[in-house]
């Protein structure tokens, strides 16, 4: 069964693409030594709490955690827990309460006052292979696609608990979720990291969990200067893929950029066949006036999240002389001076500063300081979503 596309009214994922890395090399870590394991995620929050629902941590049977879902707080009681988890292959919703101040465990040191459910899934490669196989191919499929999941965390028929069914947003292809009241629920949360509770017509109530994974966003960097080393160094440790490109042979290459996913040498005068799609962010910073030009007039027309230009403004007003940009339909795309005031002067400082405003746009943040957003702060407290 197949319903129409819902393009981009789905949200974008919650769950850290460092985290989605990590775990994933932590599960194929533990697939190669016939360990068993335990993947915990907050499924449900109320009032502040230290991380939000879709966090992600995930328990080796040799005791490596992977991930945190709190400031330390938990994981102690979740290492116990996840060695019944992994004994019994069954999965178990833990619940927390930080809210008691008398509670010598959790009152002290969590700095939070709210509650959190974690779901834990037992990762048993051997006895369980079929389980496993789905958790593996969770991570796997979202380094490359957008990718939900449909998770039965609690079910009358205890046979369903734990079930999951992967969703591809563009296809939805429903042909292995068996309840068409499911599926009609999941098309009303749009997508998003929720919690929720169906009702069906024969096998009683399900509660759900629906869950989102993006694959890691591209950082494009244009310009293979030393001052690109520290930025793609930053970008790296944020797990993003990145790509160094530039037109000379002495810059673009392998062992100026170590730690870089790709690098690009191109002819000059022209633009390398890069794609760059809604998931890519591309900074020019090559110091080259003519071919800065030309890329800015081939990467303005793309899909690109993000187009960052280092210098002055008025050296990508030159650079965009012919392009029009008070009516092109990209230009709030364009970021110029690029980065946020941080008093940087450093090429390191200059490129947290790039980072940080690359960031900001990824996630939607304002680029303000905390202590003057106050009642963004406390709106954020409410719903648990501070971390």
């Amino acid at each position: 069964m197949k319903w129409p596309s819902l393009g981009k009214q789905f949200s974008n994922a919650v769950f850290g693409v460092n985290d989605m890395q990590e775990i994933y090399e932590e599960i194929m870590r533990c697939k190669k030594l016939g360990l068993d394991g335990v993947l915990g995620t907050i499924i449900s929050t109320e009032g502040s709490t230290y991380q939000k629902t879709g966090t992600k941590c995930f328990i080796a049977a040799d005791g490596k955690l992977t991930g945190i879902v709190s400031g330390g707080c938990v994981e102690g009681d979740l290492h116990i827990i996840a060695d019944e988890v992994i004994d019994r292959g069954k999965p178990k919703i833990v619940h927390y309460d930080f809210q008691d101040e008398g509670d010598l465990i959790w009152g002290l040191g969590v700095g939070c006052n709210g509650k959190m459910d974690v779901f834990l899934e037992p990762f048993r490669p051997e006895k369980d292979a079929v389980q496993a196989e789905q958790i593996q191919k969770w991570f796997e499929r979202g380094k490359s696609e957008i990718l939900h999941s449909i998770t039965v965390t609690d079910a009358e028929d205890n046979h369903y608990i734990g079930r999951k069914w992967l969703i591809n947003p563009q296809a939805l292809d429903f042909d292995l979720v068996p309840f068409k009241e499911i599926m009609h629920d999941y098309l009303e949360n749009e997508g998003s990291v929720a919690a929720s509770v169906v009702q069906t017509a024969d096998k009683g109530t399900f509660r759900l969990f629906y869950d989102v994974i993006d694959p890691a966003p591209t950082l494009a960097i244009f310009g293979g200067g030393s001052d690109a080393v520290p930025l793609v160094q930053l970008a790296k440790k944020m797990k993003w893929y990145v790509t160094v490109l530039d037109h000379r042979p002495a810059f673009a290459n392998s062992g100026n950029f170590p730690e870089a996913d790709a690098v690009i040498c191109y002819p000059p005068g022209s633009v390398p066949n890069f794609e760059l799609d809604s998931n890519t962010y591309v900074v020019i910073m090559s110091h080259h006036f003519l071919q800065d030009q030309i890329v800015l007039k081939e990467v303005i027309n793309s899909e690109a999240a993000y187009i960052g230009l280092l210098g002055p403004r008025r050296r990508t007003d030159e650079l965009a002389k012919d392009l029009h940009l008070e009516s092109h339909s990209n230009s709030h795309k364009i970021h110029s001076p690029i980065g946020l005031d941080i008093g940087s002067e450093t090429p390191e400082e200059i490129a947290l500063s790039i980072i940080s405003e690359v960031i900001s746009v990824y996630r939607g943040g304002t680029g303000s300081k905390l202590t003057t957003l106050e009642g963004k702060f406390n709106s954020c407290e409410k719903k648990g979503l501070l971390i």
